[in-house]
C-alpha cells in the first residue's frame, strides 16, 4: 500500500493509516522494552568478584535485599579497592564515580584505642543501576579483616533490588 491514491496525489487517509500503525508499533514496542528493563532490575546486581575471593556467607535480609561476604587472602584492602575501582570505571563508562575510603585517612579512633570488633577503615564502592521507579544497586564494602579474618580482606556485597 503506497501513500498515493488512484489519482496520483497523496492520500490523507493512507498517510493517516500508516501514521496510526507506526504509532501503535512504537507504543507496543515501548511497553515491551519497559517491562524487559523492569524485569532486568528485579534481581540482584551481581558483580565479578576479586580473583581468588572465597564466598564465606550469604544473609538474605528480605526478598529484595541480601548480603554476600567474601574473604580474600594475599591482598590488601587497597589492592581490592583498586580492582573494584576499575570495575566502576567500566560500569559507569568514566572515572567520575569512585570508591570512597572511610575515614579518608588513617584509622577510626576507636580502632587506634584498641576497642574490640572495630575495623580500622573501609572502602565503599557503589554500583547503581536504578531506573525509572525501580531500585537495583550493589554497594561493595571492603575492609581489612579483624578477629578470625586477620591477615585477609573482607568484602561484602550489600545488594538491593525491587520487585
Amino acid at each position: 500500500m503506497g501513500i498515493f491514491g488512484r489519482d496520483g496525489n497523496i492520500s490523507i487517509i493512507r498517510v493517516g493509516t500508516l501514521a496510526a500503525l507506526l504509532g501503535v508499533v512504537l507504543v507496543v514496542g515501548g511497553i515491551v522494552l519497559f517491562y524487559l528493563d523492569r524485569a532486568a532490575h528485579q534481581v540482584p546486581l551481581d558483580l565479578e568478584a576479586y580473583p581468588g575471593a572465597v564466598q564465606v556467607g550469604v544473609a538474605n535480609r528480605s526478598d529484595v535485599s541480601r548480603s554476600v561476604v567474601f574473604e580474600i587472602k594475599n591482598a590488601t584492602a587497597e589492592d581490592v579497592s583498586a580492582f573494584y575501582q576499575q570495575k566502576m570505571n567500566q560500569f559507569y563508562g568514566n572515572s567520575e564515580e569512585t570508591c570512597k575510603r572511610f575515614p579518608q585517612a588513617g584509622n577510626y579512633p576507636d580502632y587506634d584505642r584498641g576497642v574490640p570488633d572495630v575495623i580500622p577503615y573501609y572502602f565503599a564502592c557503589l554500583f547503581d543501576r536504578s531506573g525509572f521507579q525501580i531500585t537495583q544497586y550493589t554497594r561493595v564494602n571492603i575492609q581489612p579483616g579483624i578477629k578470625e579474618y586477620v591477615g585477609s580482606v573482607v568484602v561484602e556485597y550489600d545488594q538491593n533490588w525491587q520487585r
